[in-house]
């Protein structure tokens, strides 16, 4: 990085390492619940070296005046589930549910919430054990799913883009920003910065099972595009300004973005997920947008 660069650097590092002193020091002191009755149901999982700031996370998404109506953490290591830190006791002792589950790759943020309820009579919010979401994060989410009820919400998306001939996708590297003016199925949203689903939608997903397994494991943003783009479930970009939220600093470890977005798997699984009806429904689309 060099003098420079660190030199640079040095205001945001500043403000991450007092924002995360901040949350520490809040969830040691805090006795209040991080649930209310009114809020969306939320669940997110976590793993390795995360597991021990991922109460930070946790106690970000419940800092605002909104809070969820249930706060699930998933974990799928015996390990982890026997032996929570400090930080994730307070938190239970103040509502969040920790539930030992199968290990569904990304899909654990979500999917074993699809499980274990019979049916759905409010919105799910969904957020990243790495990130640190502003005070109004969840507040947003649910103004905008209140007053569109019908469409996936988020704060991050990509444009769907297909090569020339319509027969599948370009790269997913060289995918831009996602259209922000308009709700649209050519939105694939990107989960790291929190997304929230209809109880409609929630039940098109638990119908579908662990279909995912077989086509797209390790990608939960790319499954749940797709069950969009079948059910014709709009993609909406809160606001209409697609977010990044600040970030954890973790240990170094082998990340999915690493895998997926660098490592090509992305178009491996999006090859095996987008079949010939989401292309066909893909290709209307660009036409509509004139983008073909």
């Amino acid at each position: 990085m060099g003098l420079f660069g660190f030199i640079r650097n040095l205001p945001s590092k500043i403000y991450v390492s007092t924002i995360m002193m901040k949350l520490n020091f809040i969830n040691k002191i805090s006795k209040q619940p991080v649930l209310s009755a009114n809020g969306p149901t939320l669940s997110t999982t976590t793993y390795g070296v995360r597991f021990k700031t991922v109460h930070l996370s946790l106690e970000a998404m419940a800092r605002g005046s909104l809070k969820p109506s249930r706060m699930i953490l998933f974990v799928d290591d015996q390990s982890l589930y026997d032996n929570p830190t400090k930080g994730i006791q307070r938190l239970c002792k103040r509502g969040l549910e920790l539930h030992l589950v199968e290990n569904f790759g990304p899909h654990t943020k979500y999917y074993p919430f699809l499980e274990m309820v019979d049916d759905f009579n409010r919105p799910h919010a969904t957020g990243d054990d790495d990130h640190i979401y502003p005070k109004w994060w969840l507040k947003k989410l649910f103004a905008a799913i209140s007053e569109n009820p019908a469409l996936i919400h988020t704060y991050r998306a990509h444009r769907i883009q297909l090569n020339p001939e319509g027969t599948g996708t370009i790269p997913y590297v060289e995918w831009g920003p996602g259209i922000v003016d308009e709700p649209s199925n050519l939105n694939f949203y990107t989960s790291s910065s929190g997304e929230i689903y209809s109880p409609e939608f929630l039940r098109i997903a638990k119908i579908k099972g662990r279909a995912f397994l077989e086509c797209c494991p390790k990608n939960d943003d790319l499954w749940l595009t797709t069950l969009a783009i079948e059910s014709k479930t709009l993609i909406s970009v809160v606001e209409g300004i697609n977010r990044s939220f600040t970030f954890i600093p973790a240990a170094q470890q082998l990340t999915l973005e690493e895998t997926n977005v660098f490592g090509g798997y992305n178009d491996v699984q999006i090859k095996a997920t987008f079949n010939d009806p989401i292309l066909e429904r893909l290709r209307d689309l660009e036409r509509e947008k004139g983008l073909r």
